[in-house]
């Protein structure tokens, strides 16, 4: 188990399935690590979205910097202007990997 933050804004582009913006991941356990990259966005189908965010990961300890690789994909049902479903990760850095099943929870401005 480990617990992490994420939180990512993504412009959506007009009458496109393609959407760009900025993202952000902590995770908590021993790694204690940021990443914060581009997201690039593509819904195949309207409720069905794949992220790539390519970027840094900052270690707290020792502190060192190291390109990141986050692959998603989520499922989401929208109430109102929320958005909920479940989410699936590969993340990537030359010192640690992980896949990650989650809740995708976003609010849609």
């Amino acid at each position: 188990f480990r617990p992490k933050l994420k939180s990512a804004y993504v412009y959506n582009i007009p009458k496109s399935k393609f959407g760009i913006g900025l993202g952000y991941e902590r995770i908590f356990d021993e790694h204690k690590h940021n990443t914060i990259g581009l997201v690039g966005t593509y819904r195949p189908i309207e409720r069905l979205s794949l992220n790539v965010l390519p970027g840094i990961t900052f270690e707290d300890k020792p502190s060192t910097s190291n390109f990141a690789l986050h692959l998603e994909a989520s499922y989401e049902f929208e109430i109102n202007n929320f958005h909920i479903g479940p989410a699936l990760e590969f993340a990537y850095d030359p010192e640690d990997y992980h896949i990650s099943l989650g809740i995708h929870v976003g609010y849609g401005f």
